[in-house]
């Protein structure tokens, strides 16, 4: 199992470049229509922003108890 996960990672990019990835991802990207390209980026940055929100919230959240605790045990 091990030799062969070692063999997948060494021959990897030979592989990609065989099947001729990047052509076949360029060629379906670039068929998509404008309108449905606008619809997937904004799909993707308005999920990917609200998480930025809740982990900032979250984030926050643990810094103000944090130096609450701080606070109280100082002063």
């Amino acid at each position: 199992m091990e030799k062969g996960a070692e063999y997948l990672i060494d021959h990897f990019q030979l592989l990609f470049q065989k099947l001729h990835l990047d052509d076949i991802v360029e060629e379906q990207v670039s068929s998509f229509s404008v309108a449905r390209l606008e619809e997937m980026v904004v799909s993707i940055t308005k999920k990917e922003l609200s998480m930025i929100t809740y982990l900032g919230a979250l984030l926050g959240g643990i810094i103000g108890l944090f130096q609450g605790f701080v606070t109280v045990l100082i002063g």
